[in-house]
């Protein structure tokens, strides 16, 4: 069977009348791997958009990009609304009701779509301490977004942590000092920083953690077709490098 998929895959497009693929991405900017809030800019939708773009013209599979609020995208990923779902991390919890490329067992990074980092900002004058794997000074939670992986990593380091809908919200609750600080993922606390002007709010190193982001699908469209799966997952593992290396300059100008 194995043998059977990676020859389907090695024939890319992966099939003649591949249907359209409905495509979860979450509402929140990501700067550069993914550019605004309400819609996908033609043209500068962002360099990992770009990335799944191109992998699906390569495997000659229609691509329809619908954004959601992240509890919203994983639920509708976990019950088959969503064929697959984009820049999404690995977790045990995911990885029931969705297929991640894997190489021995475990997600396979050379296949991955970017590599994140999550952050602590605090207010200017904080007097937390933070070594990387302790925070110290807290009298209030650590801020983070509803649904993100980075809670779990929060409760493993022993960090009081209390969810918010979005990153607006978060930098908001942390001015008012109603959070001592916000977890959230580096490009975008600094993409809304910039753009709002929040002199303020400061960053915290190291990073919390960095781990990889992913193509996943829903196992119900994995099931029906393993070879477009396969397919998009090789032209992202092969486009990856080249493209960010040839595009990024034109994000971060």
């Amino acid at each position: 069977m194995r043998a059977l998929l990676t020859a389907l895959c090695l024939a890319c497009p992966a099939s003649q009348a591949a249907p359209a693929l409905l495509l979860g991405l979450g509402d929140q900017a990501t700067p550069p791997y993914k550019l605004s809030d309400t819609a996908v800019p033609a043209d500068k939708p962002g360099v990992a958009v770009e990335l799944l773009q191109q992998a699906a013209a390569r495997c000659d599979v229609p691509l329809r990009i619908k954004l959601l609020p992240g509890p919203r995208l994983l639920k509708e990923l976990e019950n088959g609304d969503l064929d697959a779902a984009g820049l999404l991390s690995y977790t045990p919890e995911r990885a029931v009701y969705a297929v991640y490329p894997l190489h021995n067992g475990k997600p396979a990074e050379a296949l991955r779509l970017a590599t994140l980092s999550y952050v602590l900002y605090a207010r200017a004058g904080h007097r937390l301490q933070w070594d990387g794997t302790t925070l110290l000074g807290l009298t209030r939670k650590v801020g983070t977004n509803l649904g993100w992986s980075i809670n779990a990593d929060l409760d493993k380091l022993g960090i009081p942590a209390e969810a918010a809908s979005s990153v607006e919200q978060n930098f908001l609750k942390l001015q008012a000092g109603r959070i001592d600080a916000y977890a959230t993922h580096e490009p975008l606390g600094d993409s809304y920083l910039a753009r709002h002007g929040t002199p303020n709010v400061v960053k915290l190193q190291p990073a919390v953690v960095a781990k990889p982001y992913y193509l996943i699908f829903s196992r119900s469209y994995a099931a029906r077709h393993p070879a477009i799966a396969h397919c998009l997952w090789r032209q992202i593992g092969s486009l990856r490098d080249r493209l960010y290396q040839q595009r990024m300059p034109d994000y971060l100008d």
